[in-house]
């Protein structure tokens, strides 16, 4: 009776040391291609082919083309993603999902075919962004920039009244890469600068 619990407890043993070891195996491949997936969905082509009506109306624009985050002098330009995808693995998964899906159900309710269909929407979605980069500590434009100090002294100054008040950089610079949208009030409200130092 002895040796049958023993052996039973091997069994057991046994089995749960292969099931523990194809659980990390499995999670490591799935962790890998989900990897790959944000790699492939993350891309310019990507979001302008796949998803959005970009190529006709934001990529040739000349205010797009020409944007300090496409026409550098290093010629290092910013992709979509690198302003509207969250850094990491699981957060950009995440807005994948969620921003993919919302923007799947916009394209299938709403008619882009026009400029005009698009430039009818195009604020609502500005809003949407700069709320996202409120809400977020602009977080994405930190990825990159990391210790800004502009060169002019006015800059220099509205940077430190900005942090003073809390306001991140999407509160200043809303309009830098796609054609202009006007802020609104509410957003307005949330990026108020005391501007006494």
């Amino acid at each position: 009776m002895v040796w049958r619990r023993k052996s039973i407890f091997k069994v057991f043993k046994y089995i749960f040391s292969i099931s523990v070891i194809m659980g990390v195996l499995v999670g490591m491949l799935f962790i890998l291609a989900l990897e790959k997936v944000d790699q492939l969905t993350s891309t310019d082509n990507f979001c302008s082919n796949s998803c959005h009506p970009m190529t006709r109306f934001v990529a040739n624009e000349s205010i797009f083309i020409q944007s300090s985050h496409r026409a550098t002098s290093s010629g290092v330009q910013a992709s979509c993603a690198d302003c509207h995808i969250p850094k990491g693995l699981l957060p950009a998964t995440w807005a994948h999902i969620t921003d993919g899906t919302r923007d799947l159900w916009s394209l299938l309710v709403n008619d882009f075919s026009s400029e005009e269909q698009w430039n009818a929407a195009r604020p609502e979605m500005a809003y949407r962004v700069r709320d996202w980069l409120l809400d977020n500590d602009s977080h994405t434009c930190r990825n990159c920039h990391v210790a800004v100090k502009p060169s002019r002294e006015r800059g220099q100054r509205q940077h430190e009244l900005a942090e003073r008040n809390s306001v991140t950089c999407i509160g200043c610079h809303f309009n830098l890469v796609h054609d202009e949208v006007e802020p609104r009030e509410s957003f307005l409200k949330r990026v108020e600068i005391n501007n006494k130092l």
